[in-house]
């Protein structure tokens, strides 16, 4: 047998891999080694029901992933399945459809050179993430959308993330151990660049009757990788007298009348001010 063909045969069988895990494997064992996988991160995996999904997936609901500090993330349903051309044709691909209240999440992961995130988000209420009130200590309202585009594969990922919220409120936020002011009825928009795994925020505005805020500069794409950004804050005088003793803590950095500039370094594990 030519090399070419045994080369051929392995590629096959590596694509055939994950449709092969699903059509013979119950689903119970896909759980535990689902299981098993994020609590060697660290992590748990809840889950009220988890079976095969017709005619070729696994779905689970209500969904529960949390750590140390509690859930980090919760949904009604999660739907996993192979793309089978894709998969055939050299690109192991899985398609993902996560139901969280009223929102939705698609997402379609692919490996190989022709590999990268494709993901839309629409109508995901924020106060059903327990991550910000979890992992943040904050209290973050609001109607999330997005969108992701990226090729290649982790870590030097190259494409372009988008997001908006609409009515947003932020309230107990804080950078390090420095309080941020608390606003509502917030429109923030943003898209983030990314390229060789290294994101540069282009645009990142929050917008209320209040207070104008921006945030720009590097963000990466790894929890434990360093922050090179920076936050500025342009309140309105009445914004301003009313949340008075926050901004008396931030006076360090104010650079001009009415205008705030904070530098932003630590991880995004670990943000701090400089």
């Amino acid at each position: 047998m030519s090399r070419s063909r045994i080369t051929g045969g392995v590629i096959l069988l590596i694509a055939l891999f994950p449709l092969l895990v699903i059509l013979f494997i119950p689903a119970a064992q896909v759980e535990g080694v689902l299981r098993r996988s994020l609590a060697s991160r660290g992590y748990s995996f809840t889950a009220d029901r988890f079976d095969k999904a017709f005619p070729l997936g696994i779905t689970a609901r209500n969904v529960t992933i949390a750590d140390s500090r509690g859930a980090l993330l919760q949904l009604d349903r999660l739907t996993l399945r192979p793309a089978i051309i894709s998969t055939l044709t050299g690109t192991p691909t899985f398609s993902a459809e996560a139901v969280v209240g009223s929102g939705k999440i698609d997402l379609l992961w692919g490996w190989g050179k022709r590999g990268g995130i494709t993901a839309d988000i629409s109508g995901l209420s924020l106060e059903q993430v327990p991550f910000f009130r979890n992992v943040a200590g904050a209290t973050v309202k609001g109607s999330f959308m997005g969108e992701v585009r990226l090729t290649g594969l982790l870590p030097r990922m190259n494409g372009t993330i988008k997001l908006e919220v609409k009515g947003g409120e932020l309230a107990d936020m804080k950078i390090g151990e420095m309080p941020l002011p608390a606003v509502t009825d917030e429109t923030i928009q943003g898209m983030l660049r990314v390229r060789d795994g290294r994101g540069r925020v282009e645009s990142l505005t929050f917008q209320g009757s209040g207070l104008y805020a921006r945030l720009s500069g590097e963000i990466p794409l790894s929890a434990s990788a360093p922050l090179e950004l920076q936050l500025e804050l342009m309140p309105k005088a009445d914004f301003l007298e009313k949340q008075k003793f926050v901004f008396l803590l931030l006076v360090k950095y104010l650079d001009s009348p009415g205008h705030y500039r904070l530098p932003l370094r630590g991880s995004l594990a670990k943000p701090s001010l400089f």
